[in-house]
């Protein structure tokens, strides 16, 4: 059994050999503050995954300098602190040391797209701030500077004007049983934000134009697409059209008639640059659904089959036990997974072996939890394996210029310096 070293110096005595097994290519790993960040360049695609410890947060970066927001959670699980702690500290909210990231790596005073995968605290925010006998601390807020109450995505939304919003349910806005506080937190910012110049339009299921480069679309036409994938349970059917699996679902379930859990409901679409393509579902799960024609499926699976083999794919619900079934992974076969966390059981070992076994006898993936609580070092080390990173990590994907090679570089999330801990280069494989 390997041994696991918290320090870098450990770490770095046995990762490169463990990477040499995945087949990666040019893999370093970096020592103490040798090396930064590098700033984003024009013709690279940027996806960051920000790692706060209560919420799943990204940010990406088109090659023409397009800026999208993916998600600002603020969910605070006490219980979690010891093993998933809130970084850089707890002096803040999550939403805004987001924002603060966000201002490291991005010049500009406007993002283009604001995303919304479904309505959850850990990914939207949450509007309990006077819930009775509910300490602050446990449903954390602040007032900034209009009075207003905020968290979550609302902190960024406080820094950065957003030009154009997607959110999974608009405008059909409490369709099966919708979770009541978020979704009043986005449409109250949606009806104050309107008037002063937001867009907001329903995420069509199937389209390939509607979220694309502002800047300079000409120069990456060919060779860089978003292809919208589901959203509100309704999922691309392949060709011109979609299917709605909720409204199905709906009718069948006497259990619960009408109600589906926003998980599933998770808006999800595909990223590709030239070889590289990269998979979000939000945090739809592997559970199995039964459609009207007496057959059944899997969501995950069928978003999962539509999206293909895959570069780099999020753990669809943060890597939860259950979920990122047998039937999704071996249709997306990702190089490279990353587990947004704020919880000690995502990001789960018997998901992480669903990953590897799913590779089948092909190179072996490149998991990437965003931190390392003792369940998965445990893993790591019973596999006879080193783990990928030491500690509490921001995921960066940097695709090169015309999208043929890609690094991932792992930041300390541990301050705001941008350290990189490790740095993984590959070549896309040829689809």
């Amino acid at each position: 059994m390997a041994a696991y070293s918290t320090g870098r110096r450990g770490f770095i005595g046995g990762a490169s050999a463990f990477l040499a097994t995945l087949g990666w290519e040019g893999c370093a790993v970096v020592p103490d503050g040798v090396e930064t960040l590098p700033a984003w360049r024009p013709g690279e695609l940027d996806l960051h995954f920000i790692y706060t410890g209560c919420g799943e947060n990204m940010f990406y970066r088109l090659p023409d300098g397009t800026a999208i927001l993916n998600d600002v959670g603020d969910h605070y699980r006490p219980n979690d602190l010891a093993e998933v702690p809130l970084l850089p500290s707890d002096k803040r909210l999550g939403g805004d040391w987001v924002a603060r990231y966000i201002r490291r790596v991005y010049d500009g005073s406007e993002i283009d797209y604001a995303l919304f995968s479904h309505w959850h605290d850990d990914h939207v925010g949450h509007s309990k701030f006077d819930v009775p006998d509910t300490p602050r601390s446990a449903n954390r807020w602040r007032l900034n500077a209009k009075g207003e109450k905020v968290n979550g995505f609302l902190c960024v939304a406080d820094e950065f004007r957003i030009l154009r919003c997607f959110d999974h349910q608009y405008p059909k806005r409490g369709a099966y049983g919708t979770q009541g506080s978020c979704m009043k937190l986005m449409t109250a910012w949606q009806e104050r934000e309107i008037p002063r110049g937001l867009v907001v339009e329903p995420f069509r299921v199937g389209a390939l134009d509607q979220i694309r480069m502002q800047r300079d679309p000409d120069k990456y036409r060919g060779i860089f697409s978003i292809r919208n994938l589901c959203a509100n349970g309704v999922i691309w059917d392949g060709a011109d059209g979609a299917i709605d699996y909720a409204a199905e679902q709906a009718v069948l379930d006497t259990n619960a008639p009408g109600w589906i859990g926003q998980n599933n409901l998770s808006m999800g679409f595909v990223i590709r640059y030239g070889r590289f393509s990269y998979l979000t579902e939000g945090d739809m799960q592997g559970n199995m659904s039964h459609r009207l024609d007496g057959t059944s499926l899997r969501w995950d699976a069928e978003v999962g089959r539509l999206a293909g083999k895959t570069t780099v794919c999020k753990m669809s619900h943060h890597g939860c036990r259950p979920d990122m079934s047998r039937e999704m992974l071996e249709a997306v076969r990702a190089d490279a997974y990353v587990g947004c966390m704020w919880c000690s059981r995502q990001s789960h070992p018997d998901t992480m072996t669903r990953m590897v076994e799913a590779a089948g006898d092909g190179p072996k993936p490149l998991i990437l939890p965003q931190i390392l609580p003792r369940i998965h070092r445990e893993w790591f080390e019973a596999r006879g394996e080193k783990c990928p990173h030491p500690g509490a990590v921001h995921v960066v994907v940097r695709v090169r210029e015309g999208g043929e090679a890609y690094t991932i570089y792992l930041l300390d999330a541990h301050d705001e310096e941008m350290r990189v801990t490790a740095r993984f280069d590959k070549t896309c494989a040829v689809s």
